[in-house]
């Protein structure tokens, strides 16, 4: 009888330890108390500090719409994304429980005027020119210049130069077309959806943006829109902050987290790549001609 007890006292310590742990490792989690939409969190909090503009709130100002990156079209319907969860992980890491979407339009975005976010987040290029207006951090996602057009205009790497091609205002690829490429036709949109619209309407031949946007498009249009080539040019996309900032140093700090510990390359698989429909890598890469 003894024995009896005996063991059933070591059964009951037993298990109280295994609740105990158990209540232990749930209480542990770091991420307890910390949601953003369908974005999962990795790191730890607090291992960055920001200064923001609202209390244990991180305010991004980006362009909407921009699918894979935003997936929405408003700031309240935006749950998940490339660039979301990014923020949203920097934010976390900072120990801010809140994300605050500012939509602007892209000119507006990208005229350094602008003010009211404590971050800018929008595909933007790094280049020498903004960079005397904004701070960036280092790039978070590279890529190249795409050719989106429809298959009947027979766009190729040969003729694209004779052609009506579309750009993006503010866009790096717009210097680019302007001043690299120089076709025969260049026209300048104020939004990426103006310039598909009127490659839709045969208005132009080509549209030359960043080919992860161009196979977006290209991914939404069901076969209408194809990316026949993309030129080379080594676009690194960063964070903006203003150059009065405080955060860019931990801002920096954080993408580079971010880069080493495998959540950037997993991002981008888990949003990206299901819009793009392919990889950037298997679109051919054209040279000048």
């Amino acid at each position: 009888m003894k024995m009896l007890r005996t063991r059933s006292c070591i059964f009951l310590a037993s298990a109280a330890v295994l609740v105990a742990g158990s209540t232990l490792a749930r209480a542990a989690d770091p991420r307890e108390g910390f949601s953003f939409g369908s974005c999962t969190l990795t790191g730890k909090p607090n291992t960055i500090s920001l200064t923001t503009l609202e209390k244990d709130t991180l305010t991004v100002a980006t362009p909407l719409p921009n699918p894979g990156w935003w997936n929405g079209t408003s700031p309240s319907s935006i749950s998940s994304g490339f660039e979301y969860c990014l923020a949203a992980d920097i934010a976390y890491r900072a120990g801010l429980h809140h994300l605050k979407i500012v939509n602007m339009a892209w000119d507006q975005y990208i005229s350094g005027t602008s003010t009211g976010y404590d971050i800018a987040l929008g595909s933007t290029t790094i280049t020498p020119a903004r960079q005397k207006v904004f701070n960036f951090s280092r790039p978070y996602f590279s890529a190249g210049l795409g050719v989106a057009t429809l298959p009947s205009n027979n766009i190729s790497e040969g003729n694209v130069k004779a052609k009506r091609i579309a750009v993006l205002q503010g866009n790096v690829g717009a210097d680019w077309v302007t001043h690299i490429l120089k076709p025969q036709s260049v026209l300048v949109y104020q939004s990426s959806p103006d310039m598909f619209t009127a490659l839709m309407a045969h208005q132009i031949d080509a549209v030359v943006t960043d080919t992860t946007l161009a196979l977006t498009q290209a991914k939404m249009s069901n076969g209408n829109i194809r990316v026949v080539g993309q030129y080379n040019v080594d676009q690194g996309y960063g964070i903006i902050t203003a150059k009065t900032s405080v955060n860019t140093q931990a801002i920096d700090k954080a993408v580079a987290e971010l880069a080493a510990d495998g959540t950037l390359k997993q991002l981008s698989k888990t949003y990206l790549q299901p819009m793009f429909g392919v990889s950037p890598d298997s679109v051919p890469v054209w040279s000048l001609k």
